[in-house]
């Protein structure tokens, strides 16, 4: 009985003995890759660690502010007041690609802008680099009409929105005429209420029927010689026997118009559509819309003139506005 308890006891220990030579290479083996999974971790960490150095300092921190663009910049807008807008929301310093309160700063800046109806978007775009440009996507207020108080005229949108510029006497042919010598934006005179500030509706009744005449001459054949829609006698208020509103002309001549466009009273006068066709009749006939004359009075079903005469010079006289 001795003998068998010895045999099974050093059996046990020969198998112990047999079982640890067996699985000994698998926990090497084990070990070695534990090992390796650790270096390799330890690697992917300092790639990390060196990508994200490389981040900060050549991504998401560029050496130079973003350049300003603006998209669906309008065709009537010039270089100078883009870089003007353009400057006036760029960054001073540099900031992060990941900054995002810097692109709400923008929109607030542009907000603030008078010469922006709407934001609709800024976003970090890719020029040379990652975050090196901003792209500024607006609705602008455009210019329609010059606006004259006192010795200054201001630049006023469709809607009577006073924008920034102030402009002289001196100033103004360069801007009502085109280098082609065609009118490209005609002054409103006579208006009562004081000048706003930037940005905001100048108001007034007057204002309103001079920018409505402004709007109804675009783009008539005739009216490229109408540079002035004035409204000093608005509402009968200089002599209610007068015209209300009168155009002048680049030959310093008037066409005397009459009520505003859309007054309850017009029925006192020819309607308006009959009054644009009196213009496009005396311009076919005599080659400009005020007859050569002085003054015409179109206000009525017979168009009247102070002389039978058509005024001296060359047909075709040096086209000429306030100002100059």
């Amino acid at each position: 009985m001795a003998k068998s308890k010895k045999a099974a006891a050093y059996d046990v220990r020969k198998s112990t003995s047999d079982r640890w030579r067996q699985w000994s290479p698998l926990l090497r083996a084990a070990g070695l890759q534990g090992s390796g999974a650790v270096l390799a971790f330890i690697c992917v960490a300092a790639c990390v660690i060196l990508m994200r150095g490389y981040v900060e300092r050549e991504v998401t921190f560029p050496k130079a502010p973003p350049k300003v663009v603006l998209k669906n910049r309008p065709a009537w807008m010039t270089d100078f007041l883009a870089g003007q807008i353009s400057m006036s929301v760029r960054p001073q310093g540099v900031h992060s690609a990941f900054d995002h309160q810097m692109l709400v700063d923008r929109v607030a800046m542009l907000k603030a802008n008078p010469w922006i109806r709407n934001v609709r978007e800024v976003r970090r775009a890719y020029g040379a680099r990652p975050g090196d440009t901003l792209e500024v996507d607006c609705d602008f207020r455009a210019p329609i009409a010059l606006v004259k108080y006192g010795r200054d005229y201001w630049l006023v949108d469709g809607e009577g929105v006073k924008l920034p510029q102030r402009f002289t006497a001196a100033d103004v042919p360069k801007i009502v005429f085109g280098r082609d010598g065609h009118t490209n934006i005609r002054v409103v005179e006579g208006v009562q209420r004081p000048v706003p500030q930037a940005g905001r509706a100048w108001g007034g009744e007057d204002l309103a029927a001079g920018l409505e005449m402004v709007k109804r001459l675009y783009g008539l054949p005739f009216a490229d010689e109408i540079v002035k829609v004035s409204v000093a006698n608005f509402g009968g208020r200089v002599d209610v026997r007068e015209a209300q509103v009168v155009l002048g002309t680049k030959y310093r001549t008037e066409i005397r118009w009459g009520q505003p466009l859309g007054s309850r009273t017009e029925f006192i006068e020819v309607r308006p559509e009959k009054k644009f066709e009196y213009l496009q009749r005396v311009y076919d006939e005599f080659g400009r819309c005020d007859a050569r004359q002085r003054w015409i009075d179109i206000r009525f079903d017979k168009i009247t003139y102070p002389s039978a005469e058509p005024l001296p010079g060359p047909q075709s006289s040096t086209a000429r506005v306030d100002g100059q």
